[in-house]
């Protein structure tokens, strides 16, 4: 059973800081472009407690926060509550709203199957977030999960509270709007923990901190399951029924091959690959969007053609996907990684792990045009996964390669915190 609680938040004092000013992307989001912006902005940039510049960033984000804390930058809500979590967007000139809420969601062995992860994590980014989390001893941003109620049983229960003006109201970098909503009313919360009891919750965004609060509760002596402030986390939750979900791709670049030339893996791929080429991005991209129902790639390698490679005979991936679910194989990511990374092209799963010769992006267009200047080799361009697949490959008992999925707008860091005792 999925155990969701309230928590008392710590939140930033809108008489001392303008909510958009000190607000941030995830950790891992935070470019040394953007890291410098959001340190121009404010001296109370969640930056300065996430992605701290100092020689020991762990030392000075914990300083920073008691600091704050007792100068009443920041402060604790007296009474436990849920927070309504509302992110009005644009995508593609369509105005859109994700509803959720921020609850502490008990920590589970994954082998519960209460928890469900979808994709790989990597131990130099769980060893980073574990020391920020000794030194601090607080979570300053929510993680993402997934929960399926196909009557918006929560969304009715929250329908009052967020007709009335937030508590606080945030504009990210990206001119999206974040607003939340403090719900004390015990009746209402207690009706949204049975709700959720029932659930299964997808890690949609945030796997290595859900796995670095596992490891620090181990490491306090906390068996998970059990009851105990430091067997929880902070979670923005999200109905997979919700019209606001969103989710992107996230495209390859490829630097640092040697003797790789567009001709050479054409060549390469021909057998298992059909190639068809494209003039521009966007006839490329339309062609694949086109094709969702079959696995079809993009693919440019700084050349006057772009191609749109269409997989011939989806049975080849019972051998590059050995020991994978038939979900997993139908992925075109994993297509991706095991048939062209792998085996094409020679990247071992652990030179794909360590990023030696990848570099991950969100948009089509900066892909192309790094490409284009000469700084990568190439790019393949993906469609976005569905939460369809997610969902059939994480109940297949699998996970998917590391950022297969890039689920839009993220909840931002600094809309409220949980403080460990």
């Amino acid at each position: 059973m999925a155990r969701i609680k309230a928590f008392r938040g710590v939140r930033y004092s809108k008489a001392r800081v303008n909510y958009s000013d000190v607000v941030t992307q995830p950790y891992d989001k935070i470019s040394p472009e953007l890291l410098d912006a959001y340190y121009e902005r404010s001296p109370y940039t969640t930056a300065r407690l996430i992605r701290n510049k100092s020689a020991d960033p762990y030392a000075a984000a914990a300083a920073e926060l008691n600091s704050w804390l007792k100068a009443g930058v920041l402060a604790q809500d007296e009474r436990p509550a849920i927070y309504a979590y509302h992110q009005t967007y644009q995508l593609g000139g369509e105005k859109k709203i994700r509803q959720g809420f921020i609850a502490l969601a008990g920590l589970e062995e994954f082998s519960r199957k209460i928890i469900l992860p979808h994709e790989k994590t990597l131990s130099k980014p769980k060893a980073d977030r574990l020391k920020l989390l000794r030194a601090a001893r607080t979570h300053f941003g929510p993680i993402f999960m997934l929960y399926a109620d196909p009557q918006k049983k929560i969304e009715t229960l929250l329908k009052s509270a967020v007709e009335k003006e937030p508590d606080e109201t945030a504009v990210d970098h990206f001119g999206g709007a974040h607003s939340l909503w403090k719900i004390e009313d015990e009746k209402i919360i207690s009706q949204i923990s049975r709700i959720m009891a029932d659930q299964q919750l997808l890690i949609a965004d945030g796997h290595h901190r859900y796995e670095t609060s596992c490891d620090f509760a181990r490491e306090n002596g906390i068996t998970l399951g059990a009851e105990n402030p430091l067997g929880y986390t902070m979670a923005a939750l999200v109905n997979t029924a919700d019209e606001g979900l969103t989710v992107l791709p996230t495209h390859r670049m490829l630097h640092g091959l040697k003797n790789f030339t567009e001709a050479d893996f054409l060549q390469k791929c021909a057998g298992y690959f059909e190639a068809r080429p494209h003039h521009s991005l966007e006839h490329t991209l339309k062609a694949m969007r086109e094709k969702r129902e079959r696995i079809c790639l993009g693919f440019y390698a700084g050349g006057a053609l772009f191609y749109e490679l269409v997989l011939k005979a989806p049975q080849v991936m019972a051998e590059a996907g050995q020991g994978r679910s038939a979900a997993w194989q139908k992925l075109d990511v994993a297509v991706l990684h095991a048939l062209v990374l792998e085996k094409i092209l020679g990247l071992t799963k652990e030179k794909q792990e360590a990023q030696e010769n990848i570099a991950y992006i969100r948009t089509a267009h900066r892909a192309f045009e790094q490409v284009h200047a000469g700084k990568e080799q190439a790019v393949f361009f993906l469609n976005s996964a569905t939460v369809e697949q997610t969902y059939a490959v994480v109940l297949a008992g699998d996970v998917m390669p590391q950022k297969s999925t890039d689920f839009y707008p993220k909840p931002l860091s600094g809309m409220v915190f949980y403080q460990l005792p």
